[in-house]
């Protein structure tokens, strides 16, 4: 844990953005319990808001885009977890921006990618899915970046700070339309997504990444 943490905070730290940008980190989703492990399927990526606010970014990426039905695709479940220290309620959740049928819950596990402490899901079959979702957690304060960067529990896929699932997938391992008929058309499915890889950042923000991440490790090693 010891190791994952600092290295959590390293990856953090070649993340941020310069001075004249609000700060931000970003994360790419590429293992999967029913695709090819070591393709960037998905993006996460969270930001420093306004009024103290830190805003979640989820993105589909080409290679899900690249399979995508033609039906209703888009993602359907989102999950992340907290930092000890953060308190994080319903009423600090802002989905404002998600359509009607998203809702919130707690200690959600995401097939295969572990346990984890919040989850956002829709339950409404008629909600418009998307390949993008947007939300953030408001009314916390001293939360950082940091606080919502954190390992999950029980996961047998591997290691995973997030995981998304996705529906509307046209896999070939997916089961016929009819079984009477020898159409190669498949049923759209769905599929789980997490890891910990950090987005790279560009060179010229490697020296100021370096300086963040040390004050990553101090916190730590300060909490600890």
């Amino acid at each position: 844990m010891m190791k994952s943490k600092i290295a959590a905070g390293l990856l953090v730290g070649l993340c941020f953005a310069s001075g004249s940008q609000a700060a931000s980190i970003s994360y790419f989703l590429d293992q999967s319990n029913k695709l090819a492990d070591g393709t960037n399927y998905l993006q996460v990526t969270i930001a420093d808001g306004a009024d103290g606010a830190i805003d979640f970014t989820v993105t589909v990426l080409q290679p899900l885009l690249d399979i995508a039905s033609g039906g209703r695709f888009g993602i359907s479940k989102f999950a992340f977890n907290v930092a000890p220290d953060v308190k994080v309620q319903r009423k600090n959740v802002d989905m404002s921006s998600l359509p009607f049928g998203w809702v919130y819950g707690q200690q959600q596990d995401m097939d295969g990618f572990g346990r984890f402490d919040r989850r956002l899901r829709v339950t409404n079959a008629g909600t418009p899915l998307s390949p993008s979702i947007e939300f953030s957690i408001v009314g916390i304060d001293f939360d950082t970046l940091l606080s919502y960067v954190e390992l999950s529990r029980d996961s047998t896929e591997g290691p995973s700070f997030f995981s998304a699932r996705v529906e509307g997938l046209q896999l070939p391992c997916a089961e016929p339309l009819s079984r009477s008929t020898k159409s190669s058309t498949c049923k759209p499915t769905d599929a789980f997504f997490g890891g910990v890889q950090a987005v790279p950042a560009p060179p010229a923000l490697w020296l100021l990444g370096t300086a963040v991440a040390g004050l990553a490790v101090r916190r730590w090693r300060q909490a600890a």
